[in-house]
């Protein structure tokens, strides 16, 4: 029997669109087309244009246990010390089969606590994220995502 996984479906909206131009002015100062993927280990997966009205991923973690007894999580798209897991969202332009990342999300874990994750376990239901992914200036959210951005459940 296979070892179950923790499922998270994360569902994107308000995305910023195909192109931005960088206030910072990051050569190129204009990015187009913009695409968001999902990373798992080094490689951004699921690219998908900006300009979606909704986008959804779907990544699952193996869950282990800290020395502590809280929740680690494991597998390809777990990124940070176990102490501090999270997850990324990536931004970049997308010309071709090359995409060039210029900004991430990073959705930490770390708040799950053993109820829901053992409930999600026990009924193989994915737990659910929203995230708004356009910044106040109308670019891709980056950093990690505050409570106006994210939700759970």
């Amino acid at each position: 029997m296979s070892e179950k996984q923790l499922k998270l479906k994360v569902m994107c909206s308000r995305l910023p669109g195909l192109r931005f131009e960088d206030p910072y002015k990051h050569e190129p100062s204009v990015k187009e087309p913009v695409h968001l993927g999902i990373q798992r280990g080094t490689e951004v997966i699921e690219q998908v244009p900006a300009d979606r009205h909704r986008v959804t991923f779907h990544p699952e973690f193996r869950i282990g246990k800290q020395p502590d007894g809280s929740p680690n999580f494991l597998g390809p798209y777990a990124q940070g010390r176990p102490r501090d897991r999270f997850f990324y969202l990536s931004w970049g332009v997308k010309l071709s089969d090359r995409f060039n990342m210029f900004r991430r999300l990073k959705i930490r874990l770390t708040h799950l606590e053993w109820p829901e994750i053992e409930q999600a376990l026990e009924t193989d239901e994915p737990i659910v994220v929203r995230l708004k992914l356009t910044d106040d200036h109308g670019g891709p959210a980056c950093g990690t995502p505050d409570d106006s951005r994210i939700t759970w459940g």
